[in-house]
């Protein structure tokens, strides 16, 4: 088998041996006999190379030459023999100038062939034999098969593939169901034909009744019919029998003649029995003044009424909310009623809002219609109204902003109750003060904005906030921290709930800095107070509160357990349960103990809502636990 190989760019008269071709080559050593005494190099050559030897074929052509790194030659070398003039040619393939239209730091060089005729001789101090054997090569003849080739241009291959090229076929499709052409109907081959009409007679359990006449039914209960029933007991008449009492007491008489001892009196009674009226149950929270039982089966009897206060006019509410947080001083409603109702919770006038009385199963609100806004859909058309309680006419944009400040000494409580007048006219609203008061001096309290912004600001100097009623003019002033956290676990809480009573429940972990310790500090005539948690060191001391009204231990002592027990791990339990009869609300501030089978958490109540959705009413509560 021949193999031709073909050259980009051959030599003509040079040939290629690859193998043995049984004669050894010709090696011959240059320098032996070919020195000149002190010829002058012509030529080019390449500093730090000079040739070390050559092959050559027996018809004098040059096989190979080997190159060999030697220090530097001068330009006149010094050779002690002739020269013969060779001929060679050199081809880099790689053009290394520098370009500086390169896009790219490489790239590919175009092939450059530069042609020089050099005489080279081999120097006394560098001649060296370099033999180099190279044979004739044998044609070798090897198959290659490979599963993809590239085509060439003029022929196609034959491919052979898992897949042929489809030939197109013809086909005939015979489906079930074909259409119907619109003249002419085809006769369809398909599994069910249409059956002929066959009387049948068709017995069914139920028919369609006649309209006039009624059946008579049957049905698995009747009239009782008295029946008589024979018992036969394994007990009969009872045996008389003797029995013999003993009892020291007898009849009396007269002592027999001589002495006899007196006989022994009654035992005393023992004294009477002395019940407990408290029911008390250990896993629903011992002592606690609002108890729910733990009961199978829960009975709530949903009722929501809606009714305009000014004429007594019941509203249909479809949905009613209502909400109010620790950071909110007056309760916040929206209640979903029918288009025509509209005229109905219209004020009256401006700034006059229709006043409400919301009642849900036994709790009342009083409330303002403040908002109200129209939806109409295909075939439904709704209003819905939202608001605030009553309250709300101490706060924007009902009452008037009016700047504060006590000429004279008066006590936290003397100037809450100063805010709510106007023009030493009382507002007919009544405070229920829970914070331990302090005297403030004269002129050290000032401020600008309404009724209950000022109380609001009064509130908060000793860490307290305000609440007002859900139903009456009343202001509740209350500690944010009744009782440190820590001191919870000896506290009557005021409901206990068990997880039986809720129907949804949820917890967020919290993690605020441990802090033990904090300064209070007052303004002009103010103090400056250092409160420590009692029992711990006391070193790490949380951001320093600065209020003009801590001018007195008692403010600074209740604004600093307020910031104290804020501090450290706590939990934010979600409860969702109903509004039982008899318990109700659940208010802002309330102690809860809830109860999970063998888990049990104390917390205080931070907000309350009440969403009613006929048939169902719910209400969320959102407690503050602390570990």
């Amino acid at each position: 088998m021949s193999a031709d190989l073909l050259f980009a760019d051959a030599r003509p008269g040079v040939h290629l041996v690859f193998g043995d071709s049984g004669n050894p080559p010709d090696v011959r050593q240059l320098g032996s006999a070919l020195v000149l005494p002190l010829p002058l190099f012509d030529g080019s050559l390449v500093a730090g190379a000079v040739p070390m030897g050559m092959a050559v074929m027996p018809d004098g052509h040059i096989l190979a030459m080997v190159i060999a790194r030697v220090p530097a030659l001068t330009s006149a070398a010094a050779l002690s023999g002739p020269s013969p003039a060779l001929s060679l040619s050199y081809d880099n393939a790689v053009n290394r100038a520098p370009f500086r239209w390169a896009d790219t730091l490489w790239q590919r060089a175009p092939a450059r062939v530069h042609r020089c005729r050099m005489g080279h001789r081999a120097p006394r101090v560098s001649q060296a034999d370099a033999p180099i054997g190279v044979g004739q090569a044998a044609h070798q003849a090897r198959m290659v098969e490979s599963p993809w080739q590239l085509p060439r241009s003029d022929r196609r291959p034959r491919v052979r593939a898992l897949w042929a090229e489809g030939q197109p076929r013809t086909a005939a499709v015979q489906e079930e169901f074909s259409p119907l052409s619109m003249v002419v109907r085809p006769a369809l081959d398909v599994r069910f034909t249409g059956a002929s009409a066959q009387p049948q007679q068709t017995s069914a359990r139920w028919i369609d009744l006649f309209h006039r006449a009624r059946p008579a039914l049957a049905v698995p209960w009747g009239d009782g019919v008295t029946m008589t029933i024979d018992i036969d007991l394994a007990s009969g008449a009872g045996s008389p029998s003797r029995l013999l009492v003993r009892h020291p007491w007898q009849i009396g008489r007269w002592p027999l003649p001589g002495r006899s001892p007196l006989p022994p009196g009654p035992e005393p009674d023992p004294p009477p029995y002395v019940g407990d009226p408290d029911l008390l149950f250990p896993w629903l929270g011992k002592g606690a003044r609002v108890i729910i039982p733990i009961l199978r089966t829960y009975l709530v009897h949903n009722d929501v009424t809606l009714t305009r206060v000014s004429n007594s006019l019941e509203l249909p509410a479809l949905s009613l909310s209502l909400s109010i947080d620790s950071s909110s001083w007056v309760w916040g409603w929206s209640a979903s009623l029918p288009a025509h109702c509209l005229g109905d919770v219209l004020p009256a006038g401006p700034g006059e809002p229709v006043e409400i009385e919301a009642i849900v199963n036994g709790v009342n609100f009083r409330l303002l219609a403040e908002n109200i806004t129209r939806d109409r859909r295909f075939a439904q058309a709704r209003i819905t109204v939202s608001g605030r309680g009553i309250a709300a006419e101490l706060g924007a944009p009902y009452a008037p902003v009016i700047s504060r400040h006590n000429d004279a000494d008066r006590t936290a409580q003397q100037l809450m109750g100063d805010a709510l007048t106007f023009n030493a006219v009382s507002l007919g609203w009544d405070l229920d003060w829970h914070l331990t008061d302090w005297l403030v001096p004269a002129g050290v309290w000032s401020h600008t904005g309404t009724s209950i912004d000022a109380c609001a600001r009064i509130a908060a100097a000793a860490g307290g906030y305000v609440q007002a009623s859900r139903h009456s003019k009343t202001l509740f002033v209350l500690p944010r921290y009744p009782v440190a956290p820590w001191d919870w676990s000896g506290i009557v809480p005021d409901f206990s709930l068990p997880s039986a009573a809720t129907t949804r429940e949820s917890v967020r972990w919290l993690e605020k800095p441990a802090y033990n310790s904090v300064y209070i500090s007052g303004e002009g005539g103010g103090i400056l107070a250092h409160v420590t948690r009692a029992g711990s060191a006391g070193d790490l001391l949380a951001p320093m509160v600065v209020d003009a009204l801590t001018t007195h231990t008692e403010a600074a002592r209740q604004r600093g357990i307020s910031v104290l027990s804020d501090t450290g791990p706590k939990q934010h339990l979600v409860l969702e349960t109903p509004v039982f009869s008899g318990v109700g609300i659940y208010p802002v501030g309330a102690f809860v103990a809830f109860s999970d089978g063998a888990d049990s958490r104390r917390g205080i109540v931070r907000s309350v809502s009440l969403n009613a959705t006929f048939p169902t009413v719910r209400q969320t509560i959102e407690i503050e636990c602390h570990e």
